[in-house]
């Protein structure tokens, strides 16, 4: 039944699931999982919410107090991030992203449907890695919560939702931050020493969604002859292009989430920057097309101030 009473509603999804299932094989990844789900009910539970379903790698949870809702999603990003968030080339790191609205809902059998229920799952497909993408609504709501800060993430278009202006959950401090021109990945300097990556769903993930619903649309009989022949045509080039999107997830295998600001160093020579992370030295380049020149020059400059006083802190 319809319920005028609004809520929070959370869904919260596996980064790098599928390469590490891949890799280690579905055992291992269904324990991986299980461990995933336990932990976020375990968190629900602590913050007042309900936990309504599990879907492969994900989980769609709701609340009463959309502050609650904000705290459980910290609180669940700070454990996975202990818990997953190394790296390396025989255990690749795991994070989830968390997509988070408020509204009303239709409620039937401890489930969820409606507009805001489709709003959090696409939040939720937007944020990357380590990140809570929150609606406006989300924002209006909970008003100042102390211990969090919200990122103008601006307007963007969500697939089948339309646009919507988002906001990030700061749930740790942050000193400088990168992003990249096809925002695929965030790199963050926060202010307890560390450096962070944040990973969203590969291009990879993205084309074969859309070359499933391009496939299906050509096969149906709802369209014209000539509409479906072109779906067929661009779906058969997609499908060539996939593989070409393959080395993008295989470049980034074994690439830790968190790394202390000792373990990372970063240069940028003819307008290049060039990052080096962690014990497994794993490079990452950036022309100056991929990446704003002065926030990759404010982050090299700050990356150092950091280490020099981590260096002072240890010594």
């Amino acid at each position: 039944m319809s319920s005028n009473e609004p809520v929070a509603i959370q869904f919260s999804d596996l980064r790098g699931f599928s390469s590490f299932t891949a890799q280690h094989g579905d055992e291992k990844a269904f324990q991986i999982a299980r461990q995933f789900m336990d932990l976020v009910g375990a968190k629900v539970e602590q913050h007042d919410g309900r936990l309504l379903k599990t879907y492969g790698d994900g989980v769609m949870t709701s609340f009463d107090d959309p502050c609650q809702a904000i705290r459980c999603a910290a609180a669940m990003q700070e454990t996975l991030c202990v818990e997953y968030c190394g790296g390396d080339d025989e255990d690749p790191a795991i994070s989830a992203g968390i997509g988070l609205s408020w509204g009303t809902a239709i409620q039937t059998d401890g489930d969820l449907f409606g507009h805001s229920v489709n709003l959090a799952k696409r939040l939720a497909d937007e944020a990357k890695g380590g990140q809570i993408v929150t609606s406006s609504s989300v924002v209006d709501e909970s008003g100042a919560l102390e211990g969090y800060t919200f990122r103008d993430m601006g307007e963007r278009t969500l697939k089948g939702i339309g646009d919507h202006h988002l906001y990030e959950v700061i749930w740790r401090p942050e000193v400088a931050r990168i992003e990249t021109a096809d925002d695929q990945m965030d790199i963050i300097l926060t202010d307890d020493l560390k450096v962070i990556v944040e990973l969203g769903k590969s291009m990879k993930d993205k084309l074969e969604e859309t070359l499933r619903q391009l496939e299906a649309e050509a096969e149906s009989g709802d369209e014209s002859g000539l509409a479906r022949f072109l779906k067929q045509k661009l779906a058969k080039r997609l499908a060539k292009s996939l593989p070409n999107w393959i080395g993008w997830a295989q470049s980034r295998a074994g690439l830790g989430i968190e790394h202390a600001v000792q373990d990372v160093s970063a240069e940028i020579a003819d307008g290049k920057l060039t990052l080096i992370l962690g014990p497994k030295k794993k490079r990452l380049s950036f022309n100056p097309k991929d990446v704003d020149p002065a926030a990759a020059q404010a982050f090299v400059e700050r990356l150092e101030q950091m280490k020099a006083l981590a260096g002072g802190a240890s010594g």
